[in-house]
């Protein structure tokens, strides 16, 4: 952390992926009458305002702390382009009691919506839209954050429980919680039918979970534990194509000692001396199931990218809201970004954008530097 935070304007600039952030939050505004300002006359804090200070930080290299976002915010030109007026950290820490984290839910999923979902294998084009990985990943807190229960008293976190679309490689729904709170659970919560949901074996640990998707209309291919106890009811053959993809082994089967549904099939895949065993209902070749489950990789990666490049790592706030805040508006960031640059900027690209915000890069410079690294990937 800077010892020092006192922040000059030369070291700050301001991008136009502002203006869009703030034209999107208007358009889900709920209640045209709705005070924005709350919290009575006399606050000076905007919700539109309060939100952008969090983008803002996020999309500029200089800001690595709330302190130094509050810092910033006593420039002359953030106040004019980013947050209307300086902002204190009384009035920062309180505002996360007093705005709406689901306004900002909103715009991520009205962001989301409108992004494509191509690419990918070829051969999963036809389940595009439908194939979302769901995982977890937990952001340390403070130990006073005693909402953020994890371990135990001296471990705190938040979890973020994120479903990726692979074939667009975007963020398209979330859900934030305390750290010990259960995936499955959080997957009840957003599961839809139609989907299909791949997961690894933490989702699949409770085999009535399996079933239960089943039963709502959601498809899945999720990793169960490798030595299930399972009654086969039915052996399936195997192609030549799905050996070349690694599977040694299928068939419809009763998973546990107290199965009541249907049988369920499972597939088992071997690759580079690991076995993995896949619960799935979908009735398409086993290496396509495989395939499928390569993908979920692609949801620990993005989560990589969001703490590790984007710098979603510390958590600015402390209240359950605050954390919601913060997370949905770096959820936001990632799809504003991919959006500009046709794919979730690389550190090499986002080190470029960096340097756009801090003066040394023009627009046009920007554009082709950004298509340089592109062609480069």
């Amino acid at each position: 952390m800077r010892a020092n935070i006192t922040i000059s304007e030369a070291e700050l600039s301001h991008w136009k992926l502002l203006d869009r952030f703030r034209d999107l939050l208007a358009r889900v505004v709920r209640k045209p009458s709705e005070d924005l300002r709350r919290g009575g006359p006399a606050r000076k804090l905007l919700e539109a305002d309060y939100f952008s200070l969090f983008l803002f930080a996020f999309l500029n290299p200089v800001v690595e702390s709330m302190r130094g976002l509050c810092a910033a915010s006593h420039i002359k030109r953030v106040q004019r382009e980013v947050c209307g007026s300086k902002v204190s950290l009384g009035s920062f820490s309180e505002a996360q009691a007093v705005f709406d984290a689901a306004r900002l839910q909103d715009v991520f999923l009205n962001l989301a919506q409108e992004a494509s979902c191509a690419g990918g294998d070829e051969r999963l084009a036809p389940y595009a839209e439908r194939l979302k990985a769901v995982d977890g990943t937990l952001l340390p807190a403070l130990p006073r954050m005693h909402w953020a229960l994890w371990v135990n008293d001296e471990n705190r976190a938040a979890k973020l429980h994120l479903k990726f679309n692979v074939c667009g490689q975007q963020a398209c729904e979330a859900l934030i919680t305390a750290g010990n709170a259960s995936e499955r659970a959080a997957l009840r919560k957003m599961a839809k039918p139609g989907e299909i949901l791949i997961a690894d074996r933490g989702y699949g640990a409770e085999y009535k979970f399996l079933d239960e998707l089943r039963q709502i209309g959601v498809s899945f291919v999720i990793r169960i534990r490798n030595e299930p106890v399972m009654e086969v009811v039915e052996e399936l053959p195997l192609e030549d194509a799905d050996r070349t993809a690694g599977v040694t082994w299928q068939g419809w089967v009763k998973l546990g000692s107290h199965w009541e549904g249907p049988p369920i099939r499972v597939v088992r895949v071997e690759v580079d001396d690991h076995q993995l065993m896949l619960a799935t209902d979908l009735k398409i070749d086993a290496e396509l199931v495989a395939l499928i489950y390569r993908y979920r990789w692609q949801v620990e990666l993005f989560f990589k990218w969001l703490k590790c490049i984007l710098g979603c790592r510390h958590l600015l706030a402390e209240s359950p809201s605050g954390v919601a805040i913060q997370i949905y508006t770096a959820l936001i960031a990632a799809l504003l970004l991919q959006a500009f640059t046709g794919k979730r900027p690389t550190k090499r690209a986002m080190e470029l954008i960096r340097f756009y915000f801090l003066g040394y890069i023009g627009d046009d410079e920007l554009s082709k530097l950004l298509l340089l690294e592109k062609t480069k990937a």
